[in-house]
């Protein structure tokens, strides 16, 4: 096995692979990566076999700041991305090799952020067993709740009072090509509720979109008047439905209008997948719990799910 820097000439090979790998989704794809590479320097990784130097058996997205590589400092997360044949085994040679590589090249310490379970397709844990073998430190848990679609727990939220709400407002659902009809209503959100700006612009989102279609997708809620109430953001991929951003106006908060959007992206919209990701519930690296924001996602029937974050000094 042998580790090796990506370069450009490797896209095609990259993408390949992780739309057949069993725990990669598009987040990982180099189009959704290089959005923002101004910001993030690339200093990703392929593995491939010592026999066949063209083919990856797995990729490390990743950026370097300093002396600290981050898998992947511009994402929500990153880590390994395994084909459907790599084994427990295989995972501790990589992880062996990338310490390896990495002290090579001076860098001191390894941020590494998993991915999901919910994002596989097959068990894909073996790079959490191989970080533990190398005692690598859990540094952040952030909470996120999740609704399991292929066996909910009964919410009225999201049931017939969201169906209620829908008929009383005159609330009308569509999937729509840009955010530009919403996007000031989740900026003005954002200010108002948490004194920040989204991660993305509306301009970055719209261009992503035109990469990834399928994946990522807009909605909004309007009356019969066509007043628009909000929008949302959703991610989707691997059957898992990740809100992204979602917000209203006064109006739309005054008619639960995103109630309304949740319930008709799930059952009508976007049906037959397997869980609705509302995100995390944290600040301060995990440290601080909005229990408000939990109990709020939980009326819905969702419940938690963790998004960890491993420290790995290299010099160890």
């Amino acid at each position: 096995m042998r580790i090796v820097r990506y370069v450009p000439s490797m896209k095609h090979a990259w993408d390949d692979f992780v739309e057949r790998s069993k725990n990669g989704t598009f987040l990982l794809m180099r189009d959704y990566m290089e959005y923002h590479a101004d910001r993030f320097a690339d200093h990703s990784y392929i593995f491939t076999s010592d026999d066949d130097h063209d083919t990856p058996i797995a990729l490390l997205p990743a950026t370097l700041r300093d002396d600290t590589l981050s898998s992947h400092a511009g994402l929500t997360y990153g880590g390994l991305v395994m084909g459907m044949s790599t084994s427990g085994a295989d995972a501790l040679k990589m992880m062996e090799l990338l310490r390896g590589q990495l002290a090579t090249e001076g860098i001191g310490r390894l941020i590494y952020k998993a991915i999901p379970h919910i994002y596989h397709k097959q068990g894909a844990e073996e790079d959490l067993y191989a970080l533990f073998r190398l005692d690598a430190k859990l540094h952040i848990r952030n909470l996120a709740t999740v609704i399991n679609l292929m066996d909910p727990i009964p919410s009225s939220r999201l049931g017939k009072r969201a169906l209620k709400r829908q008929r009383k407002g005159g609330i009308e659902v569509k999937e729509v090509q840009t955010c530009d009809p919403f996007w000031d209503i989740v900026v003005a959100d954002r200010k108002e509720r948490h004194n920040t700006r989204p991660v993305h612009t509306g301009t970055e989102l719209n261009y992503l979109k035109g990469c990834f279609p399928d994946n990522i997708r807009f909605f909004t809620a309007s009356t019969a008047t066509e007043e628009t109430l909000g929008g949302a953001v959703i991610y989707l991929d691997r059957g898992v439905i990740h809100l992204q951003y979602a917000a209203c106006t006064p109006h739309g908060k005054e008619l639960y209008a995103t109630d309304v959007i949740y319930h008709e992206i799930i059952f009508n919209l976007l049906p037959g997948n397997r869980y609705f990701d509302f995100g995390s519930n944290n600040e301060d690296a995990g440290r601080y719990l909005n229990e408000g924001m939990v109990r709020h996602k939980e009326e819905f029937g969702g419940r938690s799910v963790v998004y960890d974050i491993y420290e790995l000094d290299i010099h160890h």
